[in-house]
């Protein structure tokens, strides 16, 4: 039998050294420090406080056409007849879309709303891109009469369109929206899928038509797509299709348009890397879109024109949210909660991604876990779920980054009203949106007769109707 020797037994307590420079030597949590930032769009957080209020919307006006010349050169090094076509339901507000039109953007729309927003800012409406799966005939017999682009999302609408136009004596040239099999959930809401041969059974009918002339092929991959690759399998499909209709009809593809869906560095929800270190650049996209056409150019009757319908990769990365901090409290488990005036009802992006939250000013203090909620009484209105910052204190401000798409297009009035959007540019900031006041929020609306009494007359609800 073996025996222990006592020595080995004996126990020496560690012993801890400092190490200067190293590890140990840091503050806190101070590998984790998110930078501060005192200045948006080249103008102090402050100045634009004081002059505007909180919450603040800011749009860089020299980010946003930055953004579009980078994608359109890149684009154009590849295939030089692309056509740009600024998605406008990403952010319709007028100056936005008035930059990309002066920039040479064509408008991107998919309602007759914004197609008269494009017409009053002067695009023409054969520069204009009209989709979704939902037009009005007035909005139809409009575009049929302005030669916008049309394309058409399914059986529905296409047999709408041919009595439209045989009502309107005249032929109208169409595009089609195709619906393929290449992410998963599918993107199949839309069109005339590919793989059951719907796509060529209706390109065939279009062929037939006394009405109609087909001349274009339309997809969207899918929105926040990260991988070039998706595109490019993507256009390769609408070239092989447009190829195909082009042996087996009288048709012309003279337009194919892979629309919209390009990510940028915010970053998503629950994904393990940040949007910035999985997100492709305008020149890995354009690549990946532009190669296969240059392979197949010699094949078409004539070269096609290339369209593209980006909207959140122009302007994502130009607008920020200016906040501030209302109240902090201690919430659940070790983790704090910080009030702020800007809730999900005017930044229901927040919803998708866990945006960069920066602080004007880093005081130092020690670093905190939160969880940024906005003013709204909801438990839903969470503006991001964890977020490590240096301490913060009531009146402390925030710059929310990344929020120039949809923040604004699918923003609404709920509980607070809509702030100010203002656009920095270089010859200083204007507001593009007033802040909403309470009678504009309710001057649609109407009191029955009924329901008027002597509390109620000469309220901003009575205003059309007498006294007594």
């Amino acid at each position: 039998m073996s025996t222990i020797d006592p020595k080995q037994t004996t126990y020496t307590s560690p012993e801890l050294f400092n190490v200067s420079d190293g590890p140990v030597g840091r503050p806190p949590g101070s590998e984790r420090r998110i930078e501060a930032q005192s200045m948006v769009a080249g103008h102090s957080v402050e100045s634009l406080v004081e002059k505007f209020g909180s919450p603040l919307y800011v749009m860089d006006e020299t980010r946003l056409r930055a953004s579009y010349r980078r994608l359109s050169e890149a684009f154009k090094a590849g295939w030089t007849h692309t056509v740009i076509g600024c998605s406008v339901k990403t952010n319709y507000l007028s100056s936005v879309v008035a930059v990309m039109r002066d920039e040479g953007a064509w408008g991107e729309v998919v309602s007759g709303f914004e197609y008269r927003l494009c017409r009053d800012l002067g695009i023409p409406g054969d520069q204009i891109i009209f989709n979704g799966p939902w037009k009005t005939d007035d909005d139809l017999r409009l575009a049929f009469s302005e030669g916008a682009v049309l394309n058409l999302d399914g059986d529905d609408e296409l047999e709408r369109v041919e009595a439209l136009a045989a009502g309107l004596g005249q032929k109208v040239k169409v595009g089609l929206r195709i619906n393929m099999q290449l992410n998963y959930p599918p993107w199949d809401k839309f069109g005339f899928k590919l793989e059951t041969g719907h796509a060529m059974e209706a390109a065939r009918l279009v062929d037939k038509s006394e009405h109609l002339e087909l001349n274009g092929l339309h997809m969207h991959v899918g929105t926040y797509i990260p991988d070039p690759g998706l595109y490019g399998r993507g256009i390769e499909a609408l070239i092989a299709l447009a190829l195909r209709i082009e042996r087996e009809t009288d048709a012309t593809i003279s337009s194919l348009d892979i629309g919209g869906g390009y990510a940028t560095r915010n970053t998503l929800h629950d994904t393990m890397l940040p949007g910035e270190a999985i997100t492709a650049t305008a020149e890995e996209y354009a690549e990946a879109i532009t190669a296969p056409l240059r392979r197949a150019s010699a094949q078409f009757k004539e070269a096609p024109r290339l369209c593209i319908e980006p909207g959140r990769i122009l302007v994502d990365e130009a607008a920020s949210m200016i906040t501030t901090v209302r109240a902090v409290k201690r919430i659940s488990g070790q983790q704090k909660a910080v009030l702020i005036d800007a809730g999900v009802h005017i930044m229901p992006t927040a919803w998708w991604y866990d945006h960069e939250i920066r602080p004007e000013f880093d005081h130092g203090h020690d670093i905190e876990d939160y969880r940024i909620v906005g003013p709204l009484c909801m438990q839903i209105d969470v503006v991001r779920k964890q977020v490590n910052l240096p301490a913060l204190s009531t009146g402390d401000r925030l710059v929310i980054q990344d929020v120039g798409a949809y923040n604004f297009s699918q923003s609404m009035q709920f509980i607070y009203m809509r702030p100010n959007y203002v656009m920095a540019h270089a010859k200083g900031v204007d507001i593009i949106r007033a802040r909403e006041e309470d009678s504009y929020v309710r001057q649609l609306e109407n009191l029955p007769d009924h329901l008027i009494g002597p509390e109620t007359q000469g309220s901003i609800l009575c205003k059309d109707k007498p006294n007594g």
